[in-house]
């Protein structure tokens, strides 16, 4: 089920629609002409409201906004819901078990004798039908009052039991996830794995939620297509989703800013901040620091590629003039 939150900030318009699965968070926010979704990954021990503080930060979120989120996951969702069953759960036991049990057998019982009678009166088969009705009717009553006693009566041991036994089954996953072998692969080979993954994702989910806080791969998702635990961290970007090894491991965090600031300045000024004539397409920085899209000059130099605006680390190279020359 989704939720939205809606903020009107002036002339700005800010809205958070949030859904909430078992493995995952599906965000999209709007925030006058800027837009984010995103899929975040619940594979830690946290709660939700910590797994989102990270996107708040990431996109400026307001702290209106943020606080009607957290009020809201501390105790208002699904509550609607909860008031239902609550009341659902304290009608059924208010009223007797017994007369319960025996209104539902009485009625199934009477329900089918009825039906085998029926059927003996117009075949002429008496009392075949009848207690064959008779005895089915008093297996469905039976089975209905069974249903019945293990939704709204199951003693607060037996549940205590399930969820035990839930969280036994979910630490045994954790466990098998652990079992992996440790390996040494090539980045090529992580890139060929976290391609096959993104095209077993379904829709909507992408494959930044293979991404952790430090930009890191969560290899514990691709250990099936790997067979096995990289021993090295492998970093991705969020944003264009290139991979680096350890050395590299800044250059991730200062792409997704830069990549960010220049997707914002492109969508608002129709251009790419870059001199006009720079064969090699550098961002430049001083455009986008000067129109407050940076707040500091990274230390990697990001170059303009011809990829829908994608930004990359690696310096083009430089084009081969044409010795010709025109008289």
């Amino acid at each position: 089920m989704k939720h939205k939150f809606t903020k009107y900030l002036g002339r700005v318009t800010e809205i958070l629609e949030l859904g909430f699965e078992d493995k995952f968070i599906y965000v999209h926010y709007t925030k006058g002409n800027t837009e984010k979704t995103a899929c975040i990954l619940k594979n830690e021990n946290k709660s939700e409201v910590e797994y989102l503080e990270g996107f708040f930060t990431d996109n400026n979120v307001s702290e209106e906004m943020r606080k009607d989120v957290r009020k809201f996951l501390k105790g208002d969702k699904d509550n609607h819901g909860e008031e239902w069953n609550e009341f659902t759960n304290f009608l059924m036991k208010t009223l007797s078990l017994n007369m319960v049990f025996g209104i539902t057998i009485a009625l199934t019982v009477f329900a089918f004798y009825k039906l085998g009678s029926y059927l003996d009166t117009t075949y002429s088969f008496y009392p075949m039908f009848t207690l064959i009705g008779t005895f089915f009717g008093i297996g469905i009553g039976g089975l209905t009052g069974y249903v019945m006693y293990q939704k709204y009566f199951k003693s607060p041991v037996e549940k205590q039991k399930v969820k035990n036994a839930d969280e036994s089954n979910l630490q045994n996953g954790v466990k098998n996830i652990k079992e992996y072998q440790i390996i040494d692969v090539s980045i090529e080979q992580v890139r060929k794995a976290v391609r096959e993954f993104s095209e077993n994702l379904p829709k909507g989910v992408y494959r930044t939620i293979l991404i952790q806080e430090d930009n890191s791969i969560d290899f514990n998702q691709l250990a099936d297509i790997l067979r096995g635990i990289p021993s090295k961290k492998i970093y991705m970007s969020k944003e264009t989703y290139n991979l680096f090894e350890e050395n590299e491991r800044k250059i991730p965090v200062e792409m997704d800013i830069v990549q960010k600031a220049v997707d914002l300045y492109v969508k608002e000024r129709k251009e790419y901040p870059m001199l006009r004539f720079d064969p090699q397409k550098r961002v430049n920085y001083y455009q986008l620091i000067q129109e407050h899209y940076l707040k500091a000059v990274p230390e990697t130099q990001f170059y303009i590629t011809d990829l829908d605006g994608l930004i990359t680390h690696i310096r083009p190279e430089k084009r081969k003039m044409d010795n010709s020359s025109n008289i």
